[in-house]
């Protein structure tokens, strides 16, 4: 019982945050959301910064979880880069404007945890993914890794932390638009084909 109570109030802060931002959003709100009380919440969290702390820690196991899932139904490592995409972006529009820029400037030691994150998960990621697909002949053999790394860090950064997500509608497009270049830029005459025909069938 008690784990589902504490779960449940990590889902609906989640949702809180990520939808009016972070500042804007008090303990009472959670409370009336979750139908606790706020003594209630203060049985599994010290305070609002410990909250927020484990609702990243949520998003970060969900993002390894994404991860080890489209490994095991992937049959190449362009699928498993596809899937990883479509799950980003999925994460992106969830989340307004305010809630990066308010994790930025108010909670910088939790902001840097997910900076960390990015780089210790999502960075090695895309290394064995890049080497998997050269091995497949998906992607470029003569690719150079750290720089396709370091681009999908500008992608990366202009999402979250460029202010990209004030017209959503707009953004989304952009988002594919540099997606699709990434991939472009990623894959062989192969891969290309390969790229061409999952489009194909997602559009079925």
């Amino acid at each position: 019982m008690a784990f589902k109570r504490k779960k449940m109030i990590l889902e609906q802060s989640t949702n809180m945050f990520f939808n009016y931002g972070i500042q804007h959003i008090t303990m009472d709100d959670i409370a009336k959301k979750c139908g606790v009380s706020k003594k209630t919440i203060y049985k599994y969290f010290e305070n609002k910064d410990d909250l927020l702390h484990q609702v990243i820690e949520l998003q970060i196991k969900e993002l390894k979880k994404e991860i080890f899932e489209n490994k095991q139904i992937s049959e190449n490592a362009l699928q498993e880069l596809i899937l990883f995409f479509d799950y980003i972006n999925k994460l992106s529009f969830s989340i307004s404007a305010s809630f990066g820029w308010e994790l930025k400037k108010y909670y910088p030691t939790i902001f840097l945890e997910v900076v960390k994150h990015k780089n210790s998960i999502v960075l090695p990621f895309l290394r064995k993914n890049i080497s998997k697909g050269k091995q497949e002949g998906c992607y470029k053999i003569d690719i150079n890794t750290e720089e396709i790394c370091e681009s999908f860090n500008d992608i990366s950064k202009i999402i979250f932390l460029d202010g990209f997500f004030y017209n959503p509608g707009t953004n989304q497009n952009t988002l594919k638009f540099l997606n699709s270049l990434f991939l472009h830029r990623l894959v062989s005459v192969k891969g290309l084909e390969m790229l061409n025909e999952f489009n194909k069938n997602k559009t079925i």
